[in-house]
């Protein structure tokens, strides 16, 4: 169609005389009218029998305006300026109407590839693969359907690639698979109802059928069995989730119909019984070749929140779990800095459970670094530290790279102090005894040497033992003392002011001078504080008690003399 000129519009909608405005009563807006309003067909739509009908149209249309512009005077002046500016402008729009309209065209000629089939429609290509169970066809223009091979005469030669080959449509693939092609489907008008009874009738006896996949489609496989469409699930088709299910295309499975609904319309397959015996059996001989509590290697497959999964080669590669807690001897150690996907490492079989399932220990296979350390850092061994990190609980000391060691906040001081950092500060060098070694753990504990102790004897605290200590301050109650030898809170003891042995009202300051050492015996010992209740009196009453018992045994044996006969046998040996 030819888009109208200025000129020609302007002719055409020319004012009409008085005369032919009385002979043509005002009439509503017509269905032609209407038609005018909306959007007309792109030029390069309209077929070469349209363009009179249009135009005639449009004449028909501008007489009907001609009289009513008449009747409304200035109105239809207005109006036929606008149109004159919309005939000015037709040619532009005439070109972005087509863009546009091409565009929507694309979009919609692109999402109708797949249907671009009609059911039974026969189509032509050439073979483009052939597989054990089915032939790809390539269409041209079209893309590639799927043909299955079982549906090729008997005695037939099998198609080359290459070969022309004819057959119809049985699938369009518009649910995202292959278009499927089919012969036997069409040549017996009752072949799709007895597939149909075969389905159902395998799906009430559980049976299993054949089905060859034709397309990896969201969320499964596209599956015909005989030409009837059914679904298989990804999570029954594999027992590994999120693997790629494409390879299964153009092969044939063995199914069990899960779901048999809508007759025939709504089939679900599934050959997750079958994957599952195979493996177990698979497993099993595989599980045979190892031995509980050989060392072999294996291979790092994934690494998880509760462990790392291994494959051992020389068991077919069979999967096995180290759990996080035999990963490695550090238990603050990441899993993803101890080992890394693919890497190869040396694990111990550690058991095979009754479900088949393998366990497997890193940590097992290599010598325990805390075994070393239990002679390094023996308990009561002094070293050198850093302060690395304060905490609310005590402060952490290196004692080389990568191991520290923590000083709990009642080992810091005597004193009652609320923060580690009122005794030390980061990064001050301090000097350390270790009060215990956790190898199960994996904890040192430390305690503070205080100058000039370095050459103490270390003491035993336990109930009724004497031992030695330092009188440290005094208080209203008693004294604060330091055992001599001991560190931390095990240092700390106290005796009550009862037991100094001094009367009531005694200046301790001066009986008891800062410094002093004296002798005492332990009453008893806090659990939760572990400080020492002690008492010079008790050792005092011990020592009065002991040389009472030693004069009560002398005092006895004077007192001994024997009979008359033994006096006088002794004076005569004498």
């Amino acid at each position: 169609m030819t888009t109208p000129t200025p000129d020609t519009e302007s002719t055409t909608a020319a004012p009409a005389t008085p005369d032919e405005s009385k002979a043509e009563p005002q009439t509503p807006a017509t269905s032609t009218e209407q038609a005018e309003a909306s959007p007309q067909p792109t030029p390069d739509a309209a077929q070469p029998g349209e363009e009179a009908a249009g135009e005639e149209a449009a004449a028909e249309t501008a007489s009907g305006e001609e009289a009513a512009g008449d009747a409304k005077g200035e109105g239809a002046k207005k109006r036929r300026r606008k149109k004159k500016k919309g005939g000015e402008g037709a040619t532009e729009g005439a070109e972005a109407q087509p863009r546009a309209e091409r565009g929507e065209r694309a979009r919609e000629d692109k999402n109708a590839v797949r249907a671009a089939f009609r059911i039974g429609e026969e189509v032509f290509g050439r073979v483009k693969e052939v597989k054990p169970h089915a032939l790809i066809i390539d269409i041209p223009g079209k893309g590639d359907a799927i043909f299955d091979s079982s549906e090729l005469d008997a005695e037939g030669a099998v198609p080359a690639v290459g070969d022309r080959f004819v057959a119809k449509v049985l699938g369009d693939g518009g649910r995202g698979g292959l278009v499927v092609l089919a012969r036997k489907h069409f040549d017996d008008p009752t072949y799709e109802d007895k597939v149909k009874e075969e389905v159902e009738k395998a799906f009430q006896e559980k049976a299993v059928v054949l089905g060859l996949v034709t397309g990896a489609i969201k969320g499964g496989l596209e599956v015909y069995v005989k030409g009837l469409r059914a679904f298989a699930p990804a999570s029954h088709v594999d027992l590994r989730p999120g693997a790629d299910l494409g390879h299964h295309v153009g092969q044939q499975h063995l199914f069990l119909v899960e779901q048999y609904a809508k007759k025939g319309r709504d089939v679900v397959l599934s050959r997750k019984a079958f994957l599952e015996e195979e493996s177990k059996k698979l497993r099993e001989g595989s599980l045979a070749k190892l031995t509980v509590g050989s060392v072999v290697s294996g291979v790092v497959r994934s690494i998880v929140e509760w462990g790392v999964f291994v494959a051992i080669p020389e068991a077919d590669n069979i999967e096995g779990l180290v759990h996080v807690s035999e990963v490695s001897h550090d238990p603050r150690a990441r899993l993803r800095d101890v080992v890394k996907v693919g890497e190869t490492i040396q694990v111990k079989i550690g058991k095979i459970d009754d479900k088949g399932k393998l366990w497997l220990s890193k940590k097992a296979a290599e010598s325990d670094p805390w075994e070393e350390l239990r002679t390094r850092y023996a308990v009561g061994t002094r070293h050198k530290g850093k302060v690395t990190k304060n905490m609310p609980f005590g402060a952490f000391v290196e004692l080389e790279p990568g191991r520290e060691g923590l000083i709990h906040l009642a080992d810091l001081s005597f004193k009652r102090i609320e923060s580690p950092a009122d005794v030390v500060k980061e990064g001050q060098e301090i000097d350390v005894v270790i009060s215990s070694l956790d190898s199960t753990n994996r904890k040192i504990g430390l305690h503070p040497v205080l100058p000039g102790t370095e050459n103490e004897t270390r003491q035993r605290v336990a109930p009724h033992k004497i031992i030695k200590v330092a009188v440290v301050s005094h208080e209203s109650a008693g004294l604060i003392v330091r055992i001599l030898g001991a560190t931390g809170r095990n240092a700390r003891g106290f005796i009550p002011a009862g037991h100094t042995g001094t009367p009531r009202g005694t200046d301790l300051r001066k009986q008891f001078p800062a410094g002093s050492e004296h002798e005492v015996k332990v009453i008893e010992v806090d659990p939760k504080r572990g400080e020492a209740k002690l008492s010079i009196k008790a050792v005092r009453e011990d020592t009065e008690k002991a040389a009472y018992n030693e004069y009560r045994q002398n005092l006895a044996k004077e007192a001994k003399f024997g009979t008359l006969a033994d006096l006088l046998k002794k004076s005569q040996q004498s």
